[in-house]
């Protein structure tokens, strides 16, 4: 797998129970029952239960297993369509083995498509969504159109009905923003989750790959503002807790890309250094786990006024 969904490693708290038994929803609210325990999805659930505001139509920009058995149970909804650039790899995968839990009958679709890219062949209707859930996309459009991050939010834009809702959930950046002196001040299990990371990036670019890059709220918040939309209340925040399972997972990665280094000197020094940090994980990451960074969510609408046509 050159790249992979990096925040469904890191996000611990996962949506369980209550994914098949859709008779235990109770309709009369916007919030699933039994209590969803992923806290970033729960947050969406209460953010449209507030505003009385059914899914409608619901659009998972890049879906995956772990969202798309989340979005079955929701009450309310009209239609969901999934949306993957990948349905043979990853998290497009994992959504395709669950494609089985879609409703044809109602119009459920699970589609191959890449955002922001040239191709106009996008099978979806402007103005006719919703609800719109980009769960950690923007992280990985880097895998799959480069650079073109800043036109995601227009695009969706285009999507949306008046009124309609984006929810946007996110990795904040684990070492991109870091400076010497506050990696230095970092406890010893926190820049072990550093250094797993940083190792990770550095073997999927010698192997000739592209890892993931996540964006920081303040970037996400800007070109929400940029392309109309209005936060619908402060960005939440959810402290990530890095258990030694998850740190294996991202050193596993690593070890993966050794086969494709050129230079099989480097691939074993980079070995040592993979096998290194996996034994004092074996130490650090006991227990409950390493609390660093956090995932976000943030949820907006298009701003009164605001034109819904697509201005890329």
């Amino acid at each position: 797998m050159q790249i992979g969904k990096l925040g469904t490693l890191v996000r611990l708290l996962t949506t369980t129970g209550g994914f098949e038994e859709r008779s235990s929803i109770k309709m009369s609210s916007l919030l699933v029952d039994p209590k969803t325990k992923d806290p970033l999805f729960r947050q969406i659930e209460e953010t449209h239960d507030s505003l009385g505001k059914c899914y409608g139509t619901i659009l998972d920009a890049g879906t995956g297993g772990h969202s798309l058995k989340w979005l079955v149970t929701l009450p309310n909804v009209e239609k969901i369509l999934a949306v993957s650039a990948d349905l043979k790899s990853g998290e497009g995968k994992g959504a395709n083995e669950l494609r089985y839990l879609l409703n044809e009958e109602r119009g459920d679709q699970l589609i191959e498509t890449s955002w922001c890219s040239s191709s106009k062949d996008k099978k979806i209707e402007p103005s006719s969504i919703n609800t719109i859930l980009c769960d950690y996309l923007l992280g990985s459009l880097d895998g799959f159109t480069p650079y073109e991050q800043d036109l995601l939010f227009s695009e969706m834009k285009s999507l949306l009905k008046p009124n309609g809702i984006l929810h946007v959930v996110g990795l904040n950046p684990v070492y991109t923003l870091l400076t010497q002196s506050s990696y230095m001040s970092l406890t010893q299990g926190q820049r072990l989750v550093v250094d797993v990371a940083r190792l990770r990036d550095a073997c999927i670019l010698l192997a000739g790959h592209r890892p993931y890059r996540e964006f920081p709220i303040h970037w996400v918040t800007r070109q929400l503002e940029r392309d109309g939309f209005s936060l619908i209340h402060q960005p939440k925040q959810y402290t990530v807790l890095w258990k030694l399972s998850n740190i294996k997972i991202q050193l596993d990665v690593a070890r993966r890309k050794l086969d494709y280094f050129q230079d099989v000197h480097l691939a074993g020094a980079m070995r040592a250094r993979i096998n290194n940090l996996e034994t004092k994980a074996k130490v650090l990451g006991q227990g409950s786990g390493i609390p660093y960074g956090y995932d976000y969510v943030l949820s907006a609408q298009l701003s009164p006024g605001c034109n819904t046509e697509q201005i890329i």
